[in-house]
């Protein structure tokens, strides 16, 4: 209890050495142009604020629980990929990941592929991004469109062993706000603090249990923890540390939020992916499909949102792009929608991973989600109306969805000849494992799959990203790299 009753006053001090300061430190905004502040918060799963339903208490996020509260609440937003490099490039540019291409973390965002904060900028926005993890960083690209854009030197190994905090992000983030004059501002802000390894600072690291240690339990591969029990006691450990990271995010959420004051803002508030705590075994993000790993939050609250209200629309990040583009009144092309506007009902939703050894592709049709296993040759559908947690699977698959989902690929490629890749082929109705003679046109799941033989890509594949030994080093000690 001493705990909670230190944050709490840390908290009302914030508050009142705000007020007695006047409020914002930043420059008179323009409420004809309010600024656009989108905040995407690493492996966020959305059960575990209190406004989605936490029963934690106190909740973890009171800040994001009073924005929900003013603003509204998406109850069925989910990601496009269940892992950080390719949802953060369908969040900014509004296409997804088997449009864009960027699914493998040695692929680079491609120059012609367009960013919502490019557009701004050339609308008149100042614009500024503070990442805080090596896959929204400037070695892939994120950095084109932002007149300020810090990573962090994420490149140097201290900030790859996690110690960008929270309070580091936003203080820059804020002092570059002070110089923006009387341009409206886009500010991307992305906090790494709730990603493994689950270690928030002091005070927050007793908030709802024991202090954390680096030994407490140690990530190793996703694999390992579907071979290896986790006890319930260590479960509730490790979701007691991700709360209190959530907390601790929620409070550096709140501080920019008072540096903003009166300065007329939208905010946006989302996450790349969820994460897993053994619902269907396993332990992490980005090998599966799942709700879990799926869904995440996602908060629209301020100026320019018509009223308050909690919305079950089909929504997610591949709509951010189109949201800000109509806040901001900047035309851009997106595949998503304005949540703001009219969602169409129940619309079709694609998902896909291939990171590590997985290659699963996901649609979700009516209350129907199909999901294909090609690494293991598995099909499974879920009827979510019934089962949201997707933990038994419904018999038969309709192969009608099937064809749907393959379609989903992408016909970009054709042959002239004998054709072998390590992916899988979908042409002329049918699936192909690895070989095909053509001619085509086919698609190729992954769409970064190399070929040998005769064909021939419509359009290009994203740059090449070559990262250094070292970093591949370190990012494999984080569980990045298998």
């Amino acid at each position: 209890m001493a705990v909670v009753e230190e944050l709490v006053v840390i908290s009302l001090v914030s508050s009142l050495l705000a007020c007695a300061g006047g409020g914002s430190s930043l420059p008179t905004g323009d409420p004809a142009r309010p600024d656009v502040i989108l905040v995407s918060i690493d492996s966020l799963r959305p059960d575990h604020l209190g406004s989605y339903g936490s029963a934690r208490d106190p909740s973890p996020s009171p800040f994001l629980d009073e924005l929900a509260l003013k603003g509204q609440r998406f109850t069925e937003a989910r990601t496009v990929s269940p892992w950080t490099l390719p949802s953060h490039v369908s969040m900014l540019s509004g296409q997804g990941p088997l449009e864009h291409g960027v699914v493998e973390d040695d692929r680079h965002i491609p120059a012609d592929l367009p960013l919502i904060q490019a557009a701004l900028q050339s609308s008149g926005f100042a614009t500024g991004g503070f990442v805080s993890t090596i896959y929204v960083s400037d070695i892939y690209g994120f950095e084109r469109g932002f007149d300020r854009f810090d990573d962090f030197d994420i490149q140097q190994k201290k900030n790859l062993q996690h110690t960008v905090r929270g309070e580091q992000v936003v203080d820059a983030a804020v002092e570059w706000a002070k110089g923006a004059g009387s341009k409206p501002v886009f500010l991307f802000v992305h906090l790494y603090d709730v990603h493994y390894p689950y270690l928030p600072p002091e005070p927050f690291n007793l908030r709802y249990d024991r202090a954390g240690t680096k030994k407490s339990q140690r990530y190793r591969s996703y694999e390992w923890t579907l071979k290896n029990l986790i006890t319930p006691e260590r479960w509730l450990h490790l979701l007691a540390q991700y709360d209190e990271c959530i907390n601790y995010a929620d409070t550096q959420l709140q501080r920019l939020h008072t540096a903003w004051g009166s300065r007329p803002a939208t905010w946006i508030v989302t996450a790349d992916h969820g994460e897993e705590f053994g619902e269907h075994g396993g332990w992490g993000h980005a090998h599966t499909l799942y709700p879990e790993a799926m869904r995440v939050p996602l908060i629209v609250s301020g100026a320019g949102v018509p009223e308050a209200a909690v919305r079950e629309d089909r929504v997610g990040v591949l709509d951010v792009s189109a949201t800000i583009a109509a806040l901001a009144k900047v035309p851009f092309k997106a595949e998503g929608v304005n949540v703001l506007g009219v969602v169409p009902p129940k619309r079709d939703q694609v998902f896909d991973t291939s990171r590590f050894d997985s290659a699963r592709l996901g649609l979700l049709s009516g209350d129907q989600r199909l999901d294909l296993d090609f690494a293991a040759g598995t099909e499974a559908l879920y009827d979510e109306a019934v089962d949201a947690g997707e933990l038994t699977k419904i018999p038969g698959v309709d192969q009608a969805l099937v064809a749907r989902a393959w379609a989903s690929v992408g016909d970009r490629w054709t042959a002239s000849g004998p054709l072998i890749t390590p992916g899988w082929i979908f042409a002329d109705g049918s699936a192909r494992e690895h070989t095909w003679s053509g001619p085509g046109p086919f698609a190729l799941f992954p769409p970064d799959a190399p070929t040998s033989g005769a064909a021939q890509r419509g359009s290009p594949l994203p740059p090449v990203v070559n990262l250094s030994d070292e970093t591949r080093k370190q990012l494999e000690a984080l569980g990045y790299e298998q």
